[in-house]
């Protein structure tokens, strides 16, 4: 086997590493929770985007099923991350941290992983943390796992987590992702505190009517996708509004972009 030949194969053998090491988790955090690195997303790798619109929602239950939104220190609920998107991908993936509000530190026991879902620990600004990935991509794009809530109770506790749309096709080209988070309140949780979390929007009004205003100094994009078309803003720093006085009433899918494609949030708008 000549030099050409020989370069060739370790290519091969170690892109086949790559995708098959990636496929299980990924070696970086990429949740945007705090302390990650800000250039870090599923992108990283995952580049060129695709055409895929991901969207994920996280799900917090009781024994019985039913969604909650506050805690009980010591008792176990059933997380369930659900990853969907447009234009029909392949399969998905996901990674997922539960911190403490306060100190952005691990809170929680997860245990009882469902199907192709495991836990890594990665390094964050020199601390181990504790994360939940596939470990393969899932076709229906829904992981589930067990979070025993802390002992006593610790306020509020925010779940920061990403999904991932994928094709499958033997590289790293044409997927996409979207990020997002849930805040599970505490015991204690005044009034108050709930309404600072409730202010935390990336757009208002909505409904809309002449103009929006975004929040989130991350955003650089949205596109307003409606039933008469598509309608992109590039967003100027100084200037967070959106005009939509010349929008045609109805309901429109936002996609919120930062500064490097990332989706940072999909959701509904209605222009009255």
């Amino acid at each position: 086997m000549n030099l050409r030949q020989n370069i060739i194969a370790v290519s091969f053998v170690g892109s086949i590493y790559f995708l098959l090491a990636n496929a299980g988790g990924v070696p970086q955090a990429v949740t945007k929770a705090p302390g990650e690195a800000s250039h870090n997303s599923c992108a990283t790798c995952h580049t060129p985007a695709g055409n895929y619109v991901p969207a994920v929602a996280l799900d917090i239950m009781n024994k019985d099923s039913v969604k909650v939104n506050t805690y009980t220190p010591g008792e176990t609920y059933i997380v369930r991350l659900r990853v969907s998107a447009t234009n029909s991908p392949k399969a998905f993936g996901f990674q997922m941290a539960c911190l403490d509000s306060l100190t952005n530190s691990d809170l929680g026991v997860w245990s009882a992983f469902g199907d192709k879902v495991k836990q890594q620990q990665l390094t964050v600004q020199q601390k181990p943390r504790k994360y939940l990935v596939q470990s393969a991509a899932k076709t229906n794009g829904i992981f589930t796992a067990n979070w025993k809530a802390p002992s006593s109770d610790m306020g509020k506790v925010k779940f920061y987590f990403t999904g991932l749309a994928i094709n499958q096709n033997g590289n790293t080209n044409g997927d996409n992702n979207v990020f997002s988070q849930l805040t599970l309140k505490g015991p204690s949780t005044t009034s108050l505190e709930e309404l600072e979390w409730t202010t935390d929007l990336y757009l208002y009004p909505n409904p809309c009517q002449d103009f929006i205003t975004l929040t989130n100094e991350s955003v650089s994009l949205v596109t307003l996708i409606g039933l008469s078309g598509s309608f992109s803003y590039k967003i100027n720093p100084q200037d967070k509004n959106l005009n939509t006085s010349t929008l045609t009433k109805g309901l429109y899918i936002a996609v919120l972009k930062d500064n490097s494609g990332n989706i940072l949030k999909v959701q509904k708008v209605i222009k009255q």
